[in-house]
């Protein structure tokens, strides 16, 4: 187990961090999905008791991983956000993110709880469809079959989840299936869902991650 973990998908290497990103050197670019910005104060809102303070934590992870693999380039492959309240507590944090990485290139590839991006004055660029750049094509929705056009799928929406050997419970999981690469949910207040015939698996647990199944051999261990 390490940090994070080299892989090489479509001829390019790319790295698997722990901490439910993803890394493409080439581009020096971090690569996230479902942050779900605001959930936390739905669920209150819906008078379900949760702590507040689950947006600022989840951006100083992104801040940590931003320093970490020294990203000139951050994109949201869908659900930043998490539906109407965009005037909830996540703001404060996300404005103090902003002007912590202000240079930085920031891009939101919407997904189906972004209904709202438009006018939350997020302050980055935002993209409709899904977007295609060397081998990859980038967005929020998995493909339904493996495209005949072919680019790699990088996506997020299914927060994806497995099991581990030995361990209790579930966690959540980077898999490689049907020509795309699936990211685990960068929020940690979310649910998940085991994925039907995974190629490879590699489970996020804490500040591990842990290469599994056929397909996940020829994984490297990075240490920094």
């Amino acid at each position: 187990m390490a940090e994070h973990i080299g892989i090489e998908l479509a001829g390019e290497p790319l790295h698997l961090y722990a901490d439910r990103a993803l890394y493409w050197p080439a581009r020096q670019r971090l690569l996230v999905a479902d942050v779900h910005l605001g959930k936390d104060d739905a669920f209150r809102s819906a008078g379900i008791a949760l702590p507040r303070g689950g947006a600022a934590h989840d951006l100083a992870r992104l801040s940590a991983l931003l320093q970490h693999s020294g990203a000139r380039g951050l994109w949201f492959l869908g659900d930043l956000l998490h539906g109407a309240h965009t005037d909830s507590g996540w703001r404060d944090a996300w404005t103090a993110f902003l002007a912590r990485h202000a240079g930085l290139e920031l891009l939101l590839i919407e997904g189906n709880h972004d209904r709202t991006a438009a006018r939350a004055g997020l302050g980055i660029a935002r993209q409709a469809q899904a977007v295609e750049d060397g081998p990859f094509v980038f967005d929020h929705m998995p493909r339904a079959t493996q495209a005949s056009d072919g680019l790699m799928g990088v996506c997020g929406h299914v927060h994806p989840v497995v099991s581990v050997p030995g361990f209790r419970g579930r966690f959540p999981a980077f898999v490689v299936q049907q020509g795309q690469l699936i990211l685990p949910a960068f929020s940690r207040f979310t649910g998940g869902v085991r994925p039907p015939r995974a190629q490879a698996r590699y489970a996020c647990m804490g500040e591990h991650l842990l290469a599994l199944g056929p397909g996940s051999e020829a994984a490297r261990a990075l240490h920094r």
